[in-house]
């Protein structure tokens, strides 16, 4: 519960909320409206630039409860003056029912701190986002022992992880939309994605067979009989 229920609420009365796409277009090439970016089918993203002023304010107020989490992970590294940090990305999204699961990817190049803010709850089935753990630091290891985990949180908890990590939002495969808030921080000297096309291809497709060779060592553990604390040796 650290975004309570009465914040919830209000970011659920905002403009942009109730403007949110629900359902997939009649056509596929249809969208909403021109303030909405489609990420991957059934995926709707909508900015901080494209929202009014007073929506973002409320959203502001969700930012207010995190900011300790911001700021502690930066001093973990060192950053002191949090002048040097900047919020590089705000933004609202939601997978509608028969949305399909986006492409492996990374924020940032560089280590930065990503934020998911559920508003409802999310599992694996209504398409919460999967990450694979230890990716941040290519710990092939952590990799292939704990593969991509799905988050399972309910509304008013927070999600954070490295913006270097590999993660990807799942379809969704329920009747109900998965709406989130997004909210990333990097430092101004490292802005993201920190590699162009070909990068961002070569991370998807890296992150692939990460999660194919993890997938595989565990099914073959699992086959040899070998329980969790063994495989982690």
């Amino acid at each position: 519960m650290v975004v309570d229920e009465s914040l919830v609420s209000a970011v659920k009365a905002t403009e942009v909320y109730r403007a949110m796409p629900t359902a997939q277009p009649e056509r596929p090439r249809d969208k909403p409206s021109k303030e909405w970016r489609r990420s991957s089918l059934g995926r709707y993203h909508r900015r901080e630039e494209a929202m009014c002023e007073s929506d973002v304010s409320v959203l502001e107020r969700v930012e207010q409860r995190i900011w300790p989490l911001v700021e502690g992970f930066f001093r973990e590294e060192g950053v002191h003056d949090m002048r040097a940090i900047y919020r590089s990305e705000l933004q609202i999204l939601n997978a509608v029912p028969g949305s399909v699961s986006q492409t492996w990817h990374s924020d940032n190049r560089s280590r930065g701190l990503s934020i998911i803010v559920p508003l409802v709850p999310f599992s694996a089935a209504n398409g919460g986002t999967q990450v694979l753990v230890g990716s941040h630091t290519y710990d092939w290891a952590l990799i292939a022992r704990e593969g991509a985990r799905v988050v399972h949180a309910p509304v008013g908890a927070v999600a954070a992880y490295d913006s270097r990590t590999y993660h990807r939002g799942l379809g969704n495969e329920t009747e109900e939309g998965r709406p989130a808030l997004i909210f990333c921080y990097d430092r101004i000297s490292s802005p993201p994605p920190g590699c162009g096309v070909l990068g961002t291809l070569a991370n998807a497709n890296l992150a692939g067979l990460l999660n194919v060779v993890s997938a595989g060592w565990n099914a073959a553990c699992a086959a040899a009989g070998f329980d969790e604390d063994r495989r982690g040796v």
